[in-house]
């Protein structure tokens, strides 16, 4: 790897390398620290390179990626590309109490800043598109419905119903721009009660805008579904991410509509990947908290829906 690294200067000859998950590896040079990533093709590394340094010059959060001394943002080697950012210091957010009010203040401003900068992106329009429907539709719910229909077949036609009644119509008035697509806890580095830094944005889409909110939010929940009592305050932090992220970009009415099913279509993305990847165990687990989910529209929709109208 050190003769990947030195494509980056002659400093990282001497670099110490440690792999964190497959295809990402830490990089410590003296008391520098960076991270090293592969990457598919070089058409989504010029990409992401260049929506990153737009971002840095707007002022957000983000690290950028690195040339290398032939001034590419990629680098070559035994037939793969890799990408090098900076390290960010601080805590990930899945350290911290990501059910606390503060928490989802600071994330859902910080996602409203984040798609405010997107939508103003020239160059949104070479990215790809991401259809959450489309793949449940085509993909997730026959491979759910295959696999979950004997125990939970009244409440899966339930909610079909609800989400074809509810959403089909809304989903295509929905704002669509560039979305994150990876906005979880882990990808938001804070130091002190603010973010510091926002990472990965290797999935970076054209796609509906609501997905990052409810992503977020789904992403919190599996991180405290096991405890009752942060089950229950996960409730609470809807309400407070959604006014956050309300009070920097005000949300369409369709979307405080749609938040719960479009919920809804994730988690059923979530356990088809899962049992497509012979998961069992998480793919249970992903479609116990859509049962739970479900349960808590009652009380959940009009508070949604009360506080986009307000």
């Amino acid at each position: 790897m050190k003769e990947l690294l030195v494509k980056w200067g002659s400093e990282f000859r001497d670099a110490d390398i440690s792999s964190l998950q497959d295809g990402v590896w830490r990089v410590q040079v003296g008391d520098q620290t960076y991270i090293l990533k592969h990457r598919d093709t070089r058409t989504r590394v010029w990409e992401e390179y260049n929506l990153l340094t737009w971002l840095t010059e707007q002022g957000h959060p983000i690290s950028p990626l690195l040339y290398t001394t032939e001034g590419l943002p990629w680098a070559e080697y035994q037939l793969g590309i890799y990408v090098l950012y900076r390290f960010v210091e601080g805590t990930p957010g899945d350290e911290l109490n990501s059910c606390s009010p503060e928490f989802a203040r600071e994330a859902g401003s910080t996602l409203a800043r984040l798609h405010q900068a997107l939508a103003a992106y020239d160059a949104g329009d070479a990215f790809p598109t991401f259809d959450l429907f489309h793949e449940v539709a085509s993909f997730a719910w026959p491979t759910v419905q295959g696999y979950a229909a004997q125990r939970f077949g009244h409440t899966l036609h339930a909610l079909k119903e609800t989400i074809e009644g509810e959403l089909v119509n809304p989903y295509e008035s929905l704002p669509r721009q560039l979305i994150h697509r990876d906005f979880h806890p882990a990808n938001l580095i804070f130091r002190g009660n603010k973010i510091a830094g926002i990472l990965d944005f290797d999935r970076v889409r054209l796609g509906v805008r609501l997905f990052d909110l409810c992503y977020l939010a789904t992403a919190v929940l599996s991180e405290v579904f096991d405890d009752p009592n942060k089950r229950s305050a996960w409730l609470s932090f809807v309400q407070e991410l959604i006014a956050g992220y309300h009070s920097v970009q005000p949300m369409e009415r369709t979307e405080g509509y749609a938040f719960l099913c479009m919920a809804y279509l994730i988690q059923v993305l979530f356990a088809a990947y899962f049992l497509d990847a012979g998961n069992i165990g998480l793919a249970d687990r992903n479609l116990a908290m859509l049962m739970w989910l479900y349960d808590q529209q009652e009380f959940l929709q009009p508070v949604i829906e009360k506080m986009v109208a307000g």
